[in-house]
């Protein structure tokens, strides 16, 4: 009968557990829903611009290491930016030619762990090892894919500084759920939010 009490015990022990896990709020997790949030320099003269260049790969900055990706999921959103950019006028810088912008991709992500820890023998006195105290671990995977268009036309190599006239960030972009439909509709949304960025056509 003991027995019969302490598994009774445990059973809602771990019922009272995960309903108690502490679990993060919607803008620090990595969602199936995609949020995408732009900014750029107000003083920029897009129409100034002519040539273009995108990196070829995603750098992925997480708090362990810098890696580049360059698997499908990857070009698929360098080639949505290289079409966007077109489409707005703006041509690929020949070779040989020096690129006016440069848009280059990040891709930041963090996993999370948290510990939390109960006193069963507290909450269940009949329990034959109170007090017990276990330790349960949680943790999730937040990140964020970030586009920079850096102003290469007018970098000053003296001090190295480089203007960023326009960033976008995806939120939940790289989550392995979400087909290429799905990137290309988050990359094109980024851009659309900015219809300043507009070649001047000659």
């Amino acid at each position: 009968m003991k027995t019969k009490i302490s598994l009774i015990a445990l059973g809602l022990g771990l019922l009272f557990t995960l309903a108690c896990t502490k679990y993060p709020p919607a803008t620090d997790r990595l969602l199936e829903d995609l949020a995408v949030l732009t900014q750029y320099d107000t003083k920029a003269d897009f129409g100034s611009y002519k040539y273009f260049v995108v990196a070829s790969s995603i750098k992925k900055i997480t708090d362990k290491d810098t890696t580049d990706i360059t698997n499908g999921d990857a070009q698929t959103i360098l080639g949505e930016i290289s079409n966007q950019m077109k489409q707005r006028g703006y041509l690929p810088a020949p070779a040989g030619t020096k690129a006016d912008l440069g848009l280059v991709v990040a891709y930041f992500e963090n996993t999370y762990v948290y510990t939390y820890s109960y006193n069963w023998g507290y909450y269940y006195p009949y329990y034959p090892y109170y007090p017990y105290y276990p330790t349960y671990y949680s943790s999730y995977t937040a990140g964020m894919l970030l586009i920079e268009m850096q102003d290469l036309k007018n970098y000053n190599p003296s001090t190295q500084k480089v203007y960023i006239r326009w960033d976008a960030l995806i939120r939940g972009l790289m989550t392995g759920t979400h087909t290429n439909s799905d990137i290309v509709a988050s990359v094109d949304q980024a851009f659309t939010q900015t219809p300043q960025i507009q070649a001047s056509g000659k």
